[in-house]
């Protein structure tokens, strides 16, 4: 028998459309391997063959995620059927849209590692369509810290269904084995370490200010005059509101409450817009995080980072009185996901007390002009 069946470009449309507000934290797999036909007329009748398959996922967690995927595989000829009635058949090949499920059962807590899927699809053997599902099991090896290449074997079933009214109602079966390159998950955020104690030298400190390096939350002066090129545009500051709105955003290093050398221009016009407007009293600087890793580090985090943003308008010039810092964790999301959505680590700028919330001046003393009286 030789079969045949569809791509389904409408299943991967759906999903890209679907992944547009998160490119950034798709996954994208390829597998290939050898496939061989299982029980039925089919073990005969084919021979050894091979395939592959590409597939996107989209995580809903760490550790589960949806996916669709688009595959195709080749058999070669095999033995003549035992029916004499029956023509032997020639090389059989086929082509399948499926889609489904994938879980990472240890995707909290590492990137690679143990997965598997179950799929459902459509497809086409003859001039009929069939209804055709499959499974894989494999293991994932990161091929670098820092890259988010996987490379691991993997081992599959596909089944397509065969309808009674068919000549010959058997089920084509066939399993595989292979080898599976990824686009994985970044690493999980690990919890921030606090220096070990102990006598050590202190590290250099490159801006005279006292504080070590690697633990300056404010760079070099040299540093912020050069964060904005000549010529280009300074950031727009406004208060809308209660907020005082960016036309960008602060950006910290990596699981740090570090601000990039870049954003210090950024928070010293903030400064500066707070010193400009008196009325501004008080203003609540609040630190978010996304949903990645634990409740407690991005609660530490949030707070790191917003405190990081008081010490450096502190050394704008706006007045520490003026300042105060909350951290939110991951409790308030800008964008409703489970995923590591950039536009979630942020710190927003709350004018939390104004000219108007501090009321009248009181009034002066009355003065007293008559002659004080006798005890």
């Amino acid at each position: 028998m030789k079969l045949r069946c569809a791509i389904f470009p409408a299943l991967l449309t759906t999903f890209a459309s679907t992944e547009h507000a998160l490119a950034d934290e798709a996954r994208f797999h390829a597998a290939a391997g050898a496939a061989h036909a299982v029980g039925g007329p089919q073990q005969r009748e084919f021979g050894p063959g091979g395939g592959g398959s590409a597939t996107i996922e989209l995580p809903m967690t760490p550790v589960f995620g949806v996916q669709a995927s688009a595959g195709g595989l080749v058999l070669s000829q095999g033995s003549a059927p035992t029916d004499p009635t029956i023509a032997q058949q020639g090389a059989g090949t086929a082509f399948l849209g499926t889609a489904g499920v994938r879980v990472h059962p240890l995707g909290a807590t590492r990137a690679a590692g143990p997965w598997f899927d179950a799929n459902g699809g459509l497809a086409q053997t003859g001039a009929n369509g069939r209804f055709a599902i499959d499974a894989h099991v494999g293991w994932d090896f990161r091929v670098a810290e820092k890259s988010r290449l996987d490379v691991g074997p993997f081992v599959g079933f596909t089944q397509i269904v065969q309808s009674d009214s068919s000549l010959r109602p058997d089920d084509a079966r066939i399993v595989w084995a292979g080898l599976a390159v990824s686009l994985g998950a970044r690493e999980p955020s690990k919890p921030v370490v606090a220096p070990a104690r102990g006598r050590v030298e202190p590290p250099p400190i490159a801006d005279r200010d006292g504080v070590a390096e690697a633990f300056d939350i404010c760079p070099a002066p040299e540093q912020i005059e050069a964060a904005i090129p000549p010529g280009c545009p300074v950031p727009e500051v406004a208060l809308v509101g209660d907020r005082i709105v960016l036309d960008d955003v602060i950006h910290f290093e990596y699981d740090s409450p570090v601000i990039r050398p870049q954003s210090a221009s950024l928070v010293r016009h903030v400064a500066r817009f707070i010193s400009a407007n008196p009325a501004i009293l008080e203003v609540s600087i609040e630190g978010h995080a996304d949903a990645r890793g634990t409740e407690e580090h991005n609660q530490r985090l949030s707070e790191a980072r917003a405190a990081s943003t008081r010490a450096m308008l502190i050394r704008f010039g706006v007045d520490e009185k003026q300042l105060k810092v909350v951290g939110h964790g991951k409790s308030r999301l800008k964008v409703p996901t489970q995923l590591a959505e950039p536009r979630n680590r942020r710190v927003e700028f709350i004018v939390s007390r104004d000219a108007r919330d501090a009321g009248p001046p009181p009034p002066p003393p009355a003065s007293s002009s008559g002659k004080r009286g006798r005890p």
